[in-house]
């Protein structure tokens, strides 16, 4: 007599790829709560990413998604009915990132940059500056980092990054511009990582913010970081925005900014971030840079933005007018979405070219 087995193969746990569709298919089961769907944070691509049960597994396949990486979590319901978000647990790798550790998927068409080998090429000496609440009742905060070698009073490029300790923590920062200063030496560079004290308010395109920063801050960490050349900045989301109006408010702040995947909201492409409570804040903002972008004329502007990104409509729309008007301003798009590792593939070339026409000023 037969033993009694099951003549269908049950499909393996885990995220796989389609090689021939290029779509993905994702495998669990009901360990921790019935699946629903997966989760993850990219624009439409036509998907469906919701659980179909077959077996005991269960199932969730999407077509092949316009990045490189995915970074998910499962959605999952118990017996009570209650709904959270879980790790995949036949997933071993992880992303780190803002909110938390994620699942990470490596499609066949990932590569993270040669640079990013995980080595310290510099050390850093770092100071802690803060400038303290102002009559406009701001207060801003962050780290002076200066690289070894280099002396106190010598004047070297400075690099201004809002989020900057996550900057620093999760885009590998400070390793990309040692290997870079090995490269090209004329980027060695002192960098002033700013951390926001409320960040959705300051970087929010904030009049007072914006007005301390140019005003209080930068002149300040000009006299204990001596430079010679203009300023560059860095900046990704909100923190892009804030950079670009604060240009676009104070022509001349910077020489180069990289905004990466800025926050540039206008209601045609961000109808669904109304919520956000300072988003007919950010829309005025945008609209003024798309009214008047000469005022940007002396800033060589790169942005970056992700393939499988929402803000890569308002991005691109941003770019191509202030290129229309003249200004020297560029869109770089890669295949991956609104993370820090997105934007730390995507530091290189932009941001040594920015550091070196600065030196070179």
């Amino acid at each position: 007599m037969l033993p009694n087995v099951s003549l269908v193969d049950e499909p393996a746990l885990g995220p796989r790829v389609d090689h021939e569709s290029g779509g993905v298919v994702f495998t669990t089961d009901a360990t921790g709560g019935i699946p629903t769907r997966v989760w993850y944070h990219l624009r439409d691509f036509g998907d469906d990413p919701t659980f179909q049960r077959r077996g005991e597994r269960w199932e969730a396949r999407v077509p092949a998604p316009p990045v490189d990486r995915i970074e998910y979590l499962i959605v999952r319901r118990d017996r009570t009915g209650v709904v959270a978000l879980a790790l995949d647990p036949a997933a071993p790798a992880r992303s780190t990132g803002v909110f938390g550790d994620h699942s990470l998927l490596e499609l066949p068409g990932y590569r993270a940059p040669s640079w990013a080998s995980g080595d310290a090429w510099w050390t850093w000496q770092q100071r802690i500056v803060r400038w303290p609440t102002n009559r406009l009742g701001v207060e801003i905060a962050g780290t002076l980092m200066c690289p070894a070698g280099v002396a106190d009073g010598e004047p070297v490029p400075l690099l201004v990054v809002h989020d900057g300790s996550e900057y620093a923590r999760l885009a590998d920062l400070l390793d990309y511009l040692g290997w870079l200063a090995e490269q090209r030496p004329e980027t060695r560079c002192r960098v002033l990582l700013l951390d926001p004290v409320n960040r959705n308010q300051s970087y929010a395109a904030d009049a007072a913010y914006t007005d301390t920063l140019v005003r209080v801050a930068l002149p300040e960490a000009c006299r204990l970081a001596p430079t010679q050349t203009p300023l560059v900045a860095l900046g990704a989301s909100l923190g892009a925005l804030a950079l670009v109006h604060a240009e676009a408010s104070y022509p001349g702040t910077f020489g180069g900014i990289l905004a990466q995947s800025g926050s540039f909201f206008v209601p045609r492409y961000d109808a669904h971030e109304r919520r956000f409570a300072q988003f007919d804040q950010v829309v005025r903002a945008t609209r003024a840079l798309h009214a008047e972008p000469e005022r940007l004329a002396g800033c060589t502007l790169r942005f970056t933005a992700g393939l499988g990104e929402e803000n890569l409509d308002n991005n691109r729309a941003l770019a191509e007018r202030i290129a229309a008007a003249g200004v020297d301003a560029t869109l770089t798009i890669g295949r991956d979405g609104h993370n820090f590792t997105a934007w730390r593939d995507l530091l290189d070339p932009s941001l040594g070219d920015l550091l070196a026409k600065s030196a070179a000023a």
